[in-house]
């Protein structure tokens, strides 16, 4: 496994647990403040507004670390899809009023920048597209 994904691997698996630990307690009234953008709210607002958005980033990161330790060729495609659902979650939230849209916007801008970087990464990157392949034949000469 390259060593850039066994680091993704460590990271996501860290920021699986803490998300799920952060949302547990805002739930519990136990954290405060609770930022979003540059506004401090209210624990209601933020599990509204913010909450889902951790609840999905943080499964899709399990999925992710879970996906590059058993070595699944489908793990790269997660980290697009957390990628792209980061970004449209911040329009979404821009169009209704629920963040500012410079928030928004920056959610969207970050999306498309770390998006494509990782687009490169696991779909251009010669040595992990390799990796990727060799999954891909050791998984189809199994069956």
């Amino acid at each position: 496994m390259p060593l850039l994904m066994k680091l993704g691997m460590w990271f996501a698996s860290v920021f699986a647990i803490g998300a799920i630990v952060l949302l547990s307690l805002a739930a519990s009234g136990l954290v405060r403040p609770l930022w979003i953008g540059n506004q401090v709210v209210e624990t209601k607002v933020w599990l509204r507004i913010a909450g889902p958005l951790f609840l999905l980033t943080s499964v899709l990161m399990a999925g992710i670390a879970y996906g590059f330790r058993t070595r699944k060729a489908w793990s790269r495609h997660l980290v697009m899809i957390m990628w792209a659902a980061i970004g449209l979650y911040g329009l979404i939230l821009g169009a209704a009023g629920d963040v500012p849209r410079e928030l928004a916007w920056r959610a969207l801008i970050e999306s498309v920048v770390f998006g494509s970087v990782a687009a490169w990464y696991f779909y251009v990157k010669t040595n992990v597209v390799e990796y990727f392949r060799a999954l891909n034949a050791r998984k189809e000469s199994s069956f």
